[in-house]
């Protein structure tokens, strides 16, 4: 497969027939920034544009995008990172210390039954170690759900017009404490 992509260079990342950066990508690099170095495996989990390998590498040992675009795997190696062509975290062999993973637009069109199911799959798919990190971005127009075993650190939200994104940094509990974080909003919040 051929790819039409423009790539920068400082910091690197391309778009063209992979995701281009917007303001959900903005939002997942300003909460990895936030974030100390922890060290271990690290990965961008739809890495699309690749943008937020530059952030990820600085945090890890070792940082992978993954993506189900052969264009986005190319971005990722157009700038010098590793990247893995599958769906979700299945491709790796063991938990990641860090995972960053945005869903806000997610590859199914115009079809919300299909697009909410993708999304469960990817966070079914996340395996992050104890103690270790989730950035997770969000729309306001995704369906609410539950995140088993984490802990929410931060929350932050751009709104949009009609939309509000949110995106958050969530821990993964130890087995003695476990928690739901939900990101259904209450009539209160809305």
């Amino acid at each position: 497969m051929r790819c039409e992509l423009v790539c920068s260079e400082s910091p690197c990342f391309c778009w063209g027939d992979a995701y281009p950066p917007a303001e959900d990508t903005w939002l997942a690099w300003e909460l990895l920034e936030r974030l100390p170095r922890v060290g271990g495996l690290g990965a961008d989990v739809g890495a699309g544009s690749c943008a937020l390998m530059n952030v990820l590498k600085e945090k890890v040992d070792f940082a992978v995008g993954i993506d189900v675009n052969p264009c986005a795997a190319e971005a990722c190696r157009r700038c010098s990172f590793e990247a893995l062509l599958c769906d979700s975290l299945t491709c790796l062999r063991r938990p990641v210390r860090l995972a960053v993973a945005n869903l806000p637009y997610l590859p199914c069109a115009d079809d919300p039954a299909t697009c909410w199911e993708w999304g469960k799959r990817v966070l079914r798919g996340l395996r992050v170690e104890e103690g270790g990190y989730l950035v997770l971005v969000w729309s306001s127009l995704t369906p609410g759900f539950e995140l088993e075993g984490f802990e929410l650190i931060e929350l932050r939200e751009v709104k949009l017009g009609f939309e509000t994104l949110y995106g958050g940094i969530f821990r993964r509990a130890s087995r003695a404490a476990p928690s739901r974080p939900s990101t259904r909003r209450t009539r209160r919040e809305q």
